[in-house]
C-alpha cells in the first residue's frame, strides 16, 4: 500500500515537472503570472458563488496556507533566498525575512500565547452576554427577566465534525476504548449534549435534538449502520431515540443553519419567543451563534471543547508557569486553529452571514448558566 502511494506520488511529481518545463519553455513567464493570478481570482469568486463545493473548499485550504502562521513563515523563508542557494550556501538569504519568520514561529508555538488568544475567543460570547446582562439589570424594568429562559428551548443543535471524516494529516485516530467507534472529542461532545438535554428537561423543556455529525462515506446501508452507532451513544447519554435527528452537515455552520431553519419551520417551532440550544466547540461558538441569530433564530449557547486555561496557575507552581513558555507543536496547532477561525469569520462577514456591528456585534447570545 505504501509503495503504491509512493509510486503514485513520484509519477505525479514527474508529470508536474514535465508540464512546468514545457510551460516555461514555450510560454512567456509574464503570461504565466497573469494566468495564475486569474485562476486564483476565479477560485475566490467561485468560493462566494458556491461556498459548499467540496472541490473549491479543498483548493482554498491549499491557497490559504500562506495566511496561517506556519505557511506565512515558510513563505518568508522562501522569499528570503535570492534564488536557490545550492552553490552559494545560505549566506545570500535575507536576514530580516528569516528573523521575522523565526519570530512568528516562536511566538505562535508558545503555549502561554496560544492559550491567551484562544481563551479570549472562547470567552467572547460569555463576556458579551454578561456585559449586556449587567446593563439590563441596571436600566431594564423589573418585569423584564434577565435569566436565560431554558424552558423555551425547543431544539438542541449539536455541531461536530462528521463521525467518519478523514483524519487530518497532523492527527492520529484514537478511541476512548475498543468499544467506542467514534472519535474521543466527538464522544465527549455527545456526552456533554446528554448533560445539557437532562438540564433542559428539568427546566420544563422537551427539545428536539439535531446532530450534524452524521456519516458522509459509504453506501446507504453503511451510513445507516454508522448513524445507529451515533444514535446509540446519544441514547446512552440520556437522549430519547424519538427526538434525535441526524444530519451530515458537520461543521459547515451556514449550511447547518439553513437546514435547522427548515427543520424548525416544518414543525412550526420557529417562533420569536422560542430558543435553540447550540452545542459547538467554544472556539467557533461566536460564529455559530451569530450565524443563527442573523437568521432570527434566538440561541442559547453551550460551548464545548475548551482549549484555553480555565483557571489561573498557582503562584507557587513555578515549573508549571515555565512550561507555558516552552515552545511546542501543540501550541502552534492551537494558534493555527485560532487564526483559521478568524479567517473563516471574516469570510462569513463578507458573505453577509453574520449580523452587523458598530463597536460590537448588534446581537447578544444567551449562555446556559454553569
Amino acid at each position: 500500500m505504501i509503495l503504491d502511494l509512493l509510486s503514485l506520488i513520484l509519477v505525479w511529481a514527474a508529470v508536474g515537472l514535465i508540464i512546468w518545463f514545457v510551460l516555461l519553455k514555450f510560454i512567456p513567464r509574464a503570461f504565466l503570472t497573469w494566468f495564475g493570478g486569474a485562476i486564483i481570482l476565479t477560485l475566490i469568486v467561485w468560493s462566494f458563488i458556491e461556498p459548499n463545493d467540496d472541490t473549491i473548499g479543498t483548493i482554498w485550504k491549499v491557497l490559504s496556507l500562506p495566511f496561517t502562521p506556519l505557511g506565512f513563515s515558510l513563505a518568508l523563508l522562501l522569499f528570503s533566498f535570492k534564488g536557490f542557494p545550492f552553490k552559494e550556501g545560505f549566506k545570500v538569504a535575507n536576514g530580516r525575512y528569516v528573523a521575522v519568520a523565526f519570530s512568528i514561529l516562536l511566538f505562535c508555538s508558545i503555549p502561554l500565547f496560544a492559550r491567551t488568544i484562544v481563551n479570549q475567543a472562547e470567552q467572547a460570547v460569555r463576556e458579551a452576554y454578561e456585559a449586556q446582562q449587567g446593563i439590563c439589570q441596571e436600566i431594564c424594568p423589573v418585569d423584564i427577566p434577565t435569566d436565560v429562559p431554558l424552558s423555551r428551548v425547543v431544539a438542541m443543535v449539536v455541531m461536530g465534525e462528521n463521525m467518519d471524516t478523514v483524519t487530518l494529516p497532523d492527527e492520529f485516530p484514537s478511541r476512548v476504548d475498543s468499544r467506542i467507534q467514534i472519535d474521543p472529542i466527538l464522544f465527549a461532545q455527545m456526552s456533554s449534549s446528554g448533560s445539557l438535554y437532562t438540564r433542559l428537561v428539568q427546566s420544563g423543556s422537551s427539545p428536539e435534538v439535531y446532530v450534524t455529525s452524521g456519516p458522509v462515506i459509504g453506501n446507504d446501508e453503511e451510513e445507516a449502520q454508522k448513524e445507529e452507532i451515533l444514535r446509540q451513544w446519544l441514547i446512552g447519554s440520556g437522549i430519547p431515540r424519538d427526538v434525535i435527528q441526524i444530519d451530515d452537515t458537520g461543521m459547515d455552520i451556514h449550511e447547518t443553519v439553513e437546514q435547522v431553519k427548515e427543520f424548525l419551520e416544518g414543525r412550526d417551532l420557529l417562533q420569536p419567543t422560542n430558543r435553540v440550544a447550540v452545542v459547538a466547540p467554544a472556539l467557533t461558538m461566536r460564529r455559530a451563534a451569530l450565524t443563527f441569530e442573523n437568521e432570527d433564530i434566538e440561541v442559547v449557547a453551550w460551548p464545548t471543547n475548551l482549549y484555553g486555561a480555565s483557571e489561573p496557575t498557582n503562584d507557587d507552581d513555578t515549573l508549571a508557569r515555565l512550561s507555558d513558555l516552552v515552545p511546542s507543536a501543540e501550541a502552534l496547532r492551537l494558534t493555527s486553529r485560532y487564526w483559521n477561525e478568524v479567517l473563516t469569520s471574516f469570510y462569513y462577514f463578507l458573505r453577509g452571514w453574520l449580523p452587523g456591528f458598530d463597536v460590537r456585534w448588534n446581537k447578544i447570545v444567551e449562555i446556559v448558566p454553569q
